[in-house]
């Protein structure tokens, strides 16, 4: 996917999560996707990696994976994308490679760069 710019990127994750949750590492994280409009948020906090197929099944065919790009996030976004692919469910990382590009390191930042 091909992003022009932070808005252009933001309204294309708004567009995409009306069909895909968007899975975050916390509630912080959460709270600053749907400050712009983000549905379908689905915050790790208080679940295990094993319990996000269930969560998905049944409602998605995949999922949008914004997790931090710090070491932490890292891991989490390695071990969450080999889980639902393990699981046929489609994985969604362009949203997180353009933060990565863009030089923003957490999903909680989002506001600030928004300002800037």
């Amino acid at each position: 996917m091909d992003f022009k710019s932070l808005p252009d990127w933001l309204g294309k994750l708004r567009e995409h999560s009306k069909r895909y949750p968007v899975l975050v590492e916390g509630k912080r994280d959460e709270e600053a996707l749907k400050r712009y409009r983000i549905r379908n948020i689905i915050s790790l906090s208080g679940k295990r990696f094993a319990d996000l197929p269930d969560i998905l099944e049944g409602r998605w065919e995949g999922a949008i994976l914004l997790y931090d790009l710090d070491e932490h996030g890292e891991r989490i976004n390695r071990k969450v994308g080999e889980l639902l692919r393990s699981q046929g469910f489609e994985v969604i990382e362009d949203f997180r490679e353009y933060l990565r590009e863009a030089g923003i390191i957490h999903i909680e930042e989002l506001p600030k760069a928004w300002r800037s």
